[in-house]
């Protein structure tokens, strides 16, 4: 006679169901010892991480790739409220997770209300029992997985999780969405009327059969496209229609300001930087699920599948841009991005970079100043290309993005690029990555100053306060690790020594101290 699981292997089963291949985290005592123990009975890894904030973006970057849930443990109390700014993440740029902590305490000590913690930041909360414990999983998992994806959390006392589990009949399969003809109806007639259409593509085109129907939708409108920071790479860089990055900023206003019509496809509120909308173009928003509203009223909204949508839509007319118009557009939006300075920029760094990394290497790319330069030089050629904070636009996000990436794709390099600033609040994760003897190559952009906030600081005439650090020999730092490590100033060759770095089989790290000069002329060339 079969033993009836406890509710710890009933919740290790449905994410094995799922798909789930690892959890991240840092466990407590509670019943995070129960679920590590029966994960590692199903064939599914714990990855101990050095941070909660680490272990949750690293569950987040896993579920973006996978389009499965990823998983975080925690303890109860101080564990729990270290995950938040991961789940932050998570909620914000749409990634699909499941966060279990311990808990709640059962006494006054470490007692807070964790469910209300991750409220405004989750899409559902709720505590694993034994009497409900399959069905609240499996709901949790299909609320993480229906889109817009996101995060998900769960209080699991050590008590119930040993318990045994009872019978129940599971929660009912999710209706197939489907756009509504009338509104396909309304898309064909703008498109049919646009000469000048203009596509700007999000979050929402990247996995699946997303990048297919966007490359599609492009040939079919031979048009001018941008991309967010998040869908980077799901048109390649170099397609000829591809000008550069949307964001919502001035530096792309003189090709969208062109158009009669602009196409957002899979695109986000989130992606876009505050600030009044500048056109008067109208707007067709094909979307995969309902959500935040556009800064601006649509024409006409479909909301369904993506590619199913965009066959519906096709075949489309010819529009009247010219193939040149289009490349002088490109040309222009990476000159207006380009950063000056003398010796190494963020700029000359990514261009070295991107000679030196192998074919298919991925990117991981912190917040910060170095972000313009980086993603304008980094050529992505699929989705997922680049790994990017930005709906958040968190600090500390590279180097865990970069070994979620390693563990998830072995063979792929990834480089994770960041500043100082960046790296330091994540520093000790760089032995997460050699312990798992993941195929990282960090490169540190170093100009010992948080030099995005020094710049607004110097633009507000203030005196500089609270935004330079004292320099950090970050090779050092990393070799005393036990990571190979090179320090490199001004005069100093990149190339040789970034191919030295992609060639062992486990981490690298490579500072360059830089000269930051150049950054506040390129924001204002960016965002005005």
């Amino acid at each position: 006679m079969a033993a009836v699981p406890t509710l710890a292997e009933t919740v290790v089963g449905a994410l094995k169901r799922r798909g789930v291949k690892r959890m991240f985290g840092i466990p407590g005592g509670g019943s995070s010892l129960d679920l590590i123990d029966a994960a590692g009975k199903a064939g599914i890894e714990f990855v101990l991480t050095r941070t909660e904030t680490a272990a949750a973006i690293m569950a987040a970057v896993t579920g973006e790739l996978s389009a499965t849930p990823g998983v975080v443990l925690t303890g109860v109390g101080p564990g729990a409220a270290s995950a938040v700014n991961g789940i932050a993440y998570a909620h914000l740029e749409r990634a699909p997770v499941v966060l279990i902590t311990d808990g709640p305490a059962s006494s006054l000590h470490q007692a807070f209300d964790q469910n209300a913690l991750f409220r405004p930041i989750t899409k559902s909360q709720g505590r694993l029992r034994p009497e409900n414990g399959r069905t609240a999983i499996e709901a949790a998992i299909e609320t993480a997985l229906t889109p817009p994806w996101g995060p998900v959390h769960l209080d699991l006392t050590a008590k119930d999780a040993g318990r045994p589990v009872a019978s129940d009949a599971g929660p009912p399969a999710p209706p197939v969405a489907k756009a509504d003809p009338k509104d396909l109806a309304r898309a064909r007639r703008l498109l049919a009327g646009s000469r000048r259409p203009v596509l700007l593509v999000g979050l929402e085109a990247r996995h699946g059969d997303g990048p297919a129907a966007v490359r599609r939708l492009a040939d079919g409108l031979a048009c001018p496209v941008l991309l967010t920071y998040k869908a980077k790479g799901v048109l390649a860089d170099e397609h000829a229609d591809a000008v550069g990055m949307f964001t919502g900023a001035a530096v792309e206003a003189d090709c969208i300001g062109r158009a009669d019509l602009i196409v957002c496809f899979g695109l986000d509120p989130v992606e876009m930087i505050p600030g009044k909308w500048r056109y008067d173009a109208p707007i067709l928003d094909l979307r995969l699920a309902a959500g935040a509203e556009l800064p601006a009223t649509p024409e006409c909204r479909v909301v369904g599948p993506l590619a199913a949508t965009v066959a519906a839509l096709l075949p489309l007319a010819a529009t009247a841009w010219m193939a040149d118009e289009i490349a002088a557009l490109r040309d222009a939006m990476r000159a207006r991005v380009a950063v000056g300075g003398a010796g190494h920029t963020a700029g000359t760094v990514v261009e070295a970079l991107g000679e030196a990394a192998p074919a298919g290497c991925r990117l991981a790319v912190d917040a910060g100043a170095h972000m313009f330069s980086t993603l304008a030089s980094w050529r992505a050629e699929e989705s997922f290309g680049v790994l990017k904070s930005n709906g958040l636009s968190t600090m500390g996000f590279a180097l865990p993005a970069a070994i979620a990436s390693a563990l998830q794709e072995p063979n792929r390099p990834v480089a994770a690029v960041t500043g100082d600033g960046g790296l330091m609040m994540c520093l000790a994760e760089l032995t997460t990555a050699i312990e798992r003897r993941c195929r990282v190559v960090v490169v540190v952009i170093n100009d010992a100053a948080l030099s995005l906030i020094d710049i607004k600081q110097q633009r507000q005439q203030r005196k500089s306060r609270g935004v330079r650090y004292p320099a950090v020999d970050f090779a050092g730092a990393a070799r005393a690790l036990g990571c190979r490590a090179w320090r490199l100033d001004a005069g100093d060759a990149l190339t040789p020594v970034l191919e030295d770095a992609f060639k062992g089989d486990g981490p690298a790290l490579v500072g360059v101290t830089i000269e930051p000069s150049g950054y506040g002329d390129q924001l204002v060339a960016i965002r005005g």
